[in-house]
């Protein structure tokens, strides 16, 4: 059931009136409408009106200059959309309409062929209309103005040669009338700021239609802003949304794995450790193939506890065989990849305090990416050192020059070069840098045509 005002002029023709009570009529009108009057209307809706323009004197279409914009604003705007146009802005623009043009009711309406929707509403005329209020859009003049994208207003319908018997002023009970099409700053089709009043008024004049045009104008621009805000609102929050429910399951599938993985090595351990050399060979791939789920799964962790607002948890200590320690991740990629060739030189200090684990899975992940872009061609170099008061370790490969735009995303969770495995999760470097960080140290890289690329951690850590 549609719910709009009907107001009747007392010095009305009673026999033109519809009758109050009709069993085969609709109701359209519900609330509070001060002096109104509710009837019965038929369900058969009157005739369409053929606006003849050559017969209108008081009838202004307003111009408009540029495009005409196609009626392409979805439809399905999000209601929290309509009460922001509501908004204090919003009614400053309709009081100024008010006051320099003196008409009783003053609105602003989003409207489409089957709809009509009230977002902001003046209204002194006592109709009872307000923001969020609906009407019969067949029975308002904003349809015509949608469909023909121009502006309508006459100073009196009584006296006016087309509206003298149009339904519309009849039915709400006005005389004067103006509405303006409110276009997005994109050309797009909102609605319309209209106003009306029970008496006549000169709102046909060069003032008032000047004022029309340029506050439907200030509307479209206020809409626009208030259309990205909300959108890009609803892309945050769902942004958010997903990345919860990401980080969720990240966290529950990587300790679910952990069980069972313990299982496959300890199988693979004992498998190796047998007099068969075939099977001693497959339980040292089997062995291999865990440490690399294992890796992923530590990536797992990290990355959620990192999404999660956490820190990577670093346990130092310190440690007098850190070269050791690298030297044998090395030693694992050495035996895993015999296509490239590893060049270490490895002086670091004596005596130095860090997460050993941690330093050799920062290692670990360097070297990694260093076998998916470096060419088997060159070697890959690592080497460490101390300079002054840091550590330096650095990882080189010689594959093809890293463009700016990359080097600028790398370190980003799960941004992928152009040749990533499609098992690569793309975390490695993400977790390189937040392990640095949490060493209080940084993490740097520099890609040239003829050295290669270089990765390069400094750590304060030396004792």
């Amino acid at each position: 059931m549609q719910s709009i005002a009907v107001a009747i002029d007392k010095e009305d023709n009673a026999a033109d009136r519809p009758s109050p009570r009709s069993d085969q009529g609709r109701e359209f009108c519900r609330g509070s409408l001060g002096e109104a009057t509710c009837f019965q209307y038929p369900r058969v809706s009157a005739p369409k009106v053929k606006i003849d323009l050559s017969q209108v004197e008081s009838f202004a279409i307003l111009p408009r200059t540029g495009r005409r914009a196609a009626i392409n604003t979805p439809a399905d705007i999000d209601l929290s959309v309509l009460t922001a146009t509501n908004s204090r802005a919003a009614h400053y623009i309709l009081e100024i309409v008010k006051a320099q043009t003196g008409m009783g009711l003053v609105g602003m309406a989003w409207v489409r062929s089957n709809m009509w929707r009230a977002c902001a509403v003046v209204d002194d005329m006592g109709l009872g209309m307000k923001a969020g209020d609906e009407l019969d859009v067949d029975s308002t003049l904003c349809k015509d103005v949608m469909e023909s994208q121009v502006g309508i207003a006459f100073d009196d319908a009584l006296n006016h040669p087309v509206f003298h018997d149009h339904k519309t002023p009849k039915l709400y009970g006005f005389r004067a009338y103006i509405s303006e099409p409110i276009l997005l700053t994109d050309g797009s089709y909102f609605g319309n700021l209209f106003a009306l009043d029970a008496e006549p008024r000169p709102i046909t004049s060069e003032k008032n239609r000047a004022i029309f045009t340029a506050c439907a104008g200030i509307l479209g621009k206020l809409l626009q802003d208030q259309l990205i805000s909300q959108q890009l609102s609803n892309e945050i929050q769902s942004f958010k949304e997903t990345g919860n429910a990401r980080e969720v399951f990240l966290a529950v599938v990587a300790h679910d794995l952990r069980n069972p993985l313990q299982a496959i090595t300890m199988g693979a351990k004992m498998l190796a450790r047998g007099d068969e050399p075939k099977a001693a060979k497959l339980g040292e791939r089997m062995a291999t193939s865990a440490r690399r789920m294992s890796k992923l799964i530590d990536d797992l962790v990290d990355y959620a506890k990192g999404r999660a607002g956490n820190e990577i948890s670093i346990a130092t200590e310190p440690t007098e065989s850190l070269s050791a320690a690298l030297q044998t991740v090395i030693d694992e990629f050495v035996e895993a990849h015999p296509r490239h060739d590893f060049i270490a030189s490895l002086q670091l200090p004596a005596a130095v305090r860090v997460d050993t684990p941690r330093i050799q899975q920062l290692l670990s992940n360097l070297l990694g990416n260093a076998v998916a872009y470096g060419g088997s061609d060159f070697p890959i170099q690592i080497t460490g050192s101390l300079e002054g008061k840091d550590m330096v370790i650095q990882v080189n490969n010689r594959g093809p020059l890293v463009p700016d735009e990359v080097i600028a995303q790398m370190f980003d969770a799960h941004f992928q070069g152009p040749k990533s495995a499609a098992t690569s999760m793309g975390l490695g470097l993400s977790i390189c840098k937040q392990i640095v960080a949490a060493h209080n140290g940084n993490l740097t890289v520099l890609s040239c045509s003829d050295s290669g690329t270089t990765f390069t951690i400094r750590l304060p850590v030396v004792l």
